[in-house]
């Protein structure tokens, strides 16, 4: 096999595009393949025996990880050569101690989403004011402007990064900074903001925590419908999942496997990396399509709804399911604690068969048509 980096063609690189999201972007982007994506990635790494390919992106070319080994090389945390393209960790401060009030916060929005039909709309209105609530307070709960800017902002990244003008991201940016002031200053207990005010010397780069966080938090909203319609299509994992914490985390984790908010991971390189006979200067952007991992063929329970593989050890033999920083498991506590509020008194229902057991479940999904119908649950006979 010649020494050296392969390079995709454009044509490839467009397909690639849907396993090549950016961070904060939706699972599914309306027009775009990606099952053909998956089957193109599976074809690469079979065509250069698991080499990473060089792909074109906006500005540039950026190096594709293909295959377990070279992914676990970049992700490995001794290794200062690959840092994230984005922050992805807390800035020092404590925030299990905030667990107990994030949780707490969770249990009493979801109350909302206990009769009726609920939607992914519906579930995320609820969800978004839990986020609000965890990061700047009660203040914040009914602040939908706040959220609705700060979406505006990821988006308006994401056409940065394509080489657009940046104007419309530094408007909303200026406009979401004025509008977090009240909230940051209010510093409610219990609130990261509260404990960002409690933190000394606390910098600019802390500050900016607080709007990670809302990121962070609002963004595994898709994952809770999905988990809600699976769990729904999957009754004898509900009926357990209502009884048994450890279980519902692992079918949420199962519902992020399946239809992850983010699809691939990014880092850049911050020195020079040799890579198959290649030096690719600092500054190049590696990315790993996790997605593509977690939907591989060669996985048995690739297609189909496995909580169990969180808790028997099986998901435990894979990279790709590492176990993540302290933000990721709050988020997942948090996430939880929401789902079980709902379904200790109520039972979903599925509204048609989008994703029945009885058949592979599909590699890409609309959230928008998830619904389901939630009724009271049957209280247990009380004990003679």
């Amino acid at each position: 096999m010649p020494r050296g980096l392969p390079r995709a063609g454009l044509l490839e690189s467009l397909r690639l595009a849907p396993a090549l999201v950016p961070p904060g972007t939706p699972h599914v982007t309306p027009g775009r393949d990606v099952l053909r994506s998956r089957a193109l990635l599976a074809s690469l790494e079979a065509r250069y025996g698991g080499r990473p390919v060089l792909v074109r992106v906006p500005r540039g070319r950026a190096l594709l990880v293909l295959s377990k080994r070279d992914a676990v090389r970049v992700l490995a945390e001794d290794d200062d050569a690959y840092a994230p393209a984005v922050e992805e960790r807390p800035f020092g401060l404590p925030t299990n101690v905030l667990r107990p009030r994030f949780i707490e916060v969770a249990r009493e929005e979801a109350g909302a989403l206990t009769s009726g039909v609920v939607d992914h709309a519906r579930l995320a209105a609820c969800w978004e004011r839990v986020a609000r609530r965890c990061v700047y307070g009660d203040g914040a709960a009914g602040d939908q402007e706040l959220t609705r800017l700060l979406t505006g902002m990821t988006r308006a990244g994401r056409w940065r990064a394509r080489g657009r003008a940046g104007r419309r991201q530094e408007i909303l940016a200026g406009r979401y900074d004025t509008r977090i002031i009240d909230h940051l200053r209010r510093a409610e207990p219990g609130s990261l903001a509260g404990l960002i005010a409690e933190t000394p010397e606390t910098d600019a780069r802390a500050l900016m925590q607080a709007a990670f966080w809302l990121m962070g938090l609002g963004s595994i909203s898709s994952g809770l419908t999905q988990t809600l319609a699976l769990l729904a299509a999957h009754p004898g994992h509900r009926k357990t999942a209502r009884k048994d914490p450890d279980h519902l985390r692992a079918c949420l984790r199962e519902g992020l496997r399946l239809w992850p908010p983010v699809p691939a991971l990014s880092r850049v390189t911050t020195t020079e990396t040799e890579w198959y006979g290649t030096t690719l200067p600092a500054g190049t952007t590696v990315l790993i399509p996790v997605s593509a991992h977690q939907r591989g063929p060669r996985l048995p329970y690739a297609n189909t709804f496995a909580p169990e593989i969180w808790l028997d050890g099986t998901a435990a033999d894979e990279w790709w399911a590492m176990p993540g920083c302290d933000g990721v498991h709050l988020t997942l506590a948090v996430g939880t604690a929401f789902l079980g509020a709902v379904l200790r008194v109520a039972r979903p229902k599925p509204i048609g068969r989008l994703l029945s057991p009885h058949r592979p479940l599909p590699h890409s999904i609309d959230v928008t048509r998830l619904r389901v119908t939630m009724r009271p649950v049957r209280r247990d006979p009380p004990e003679r």
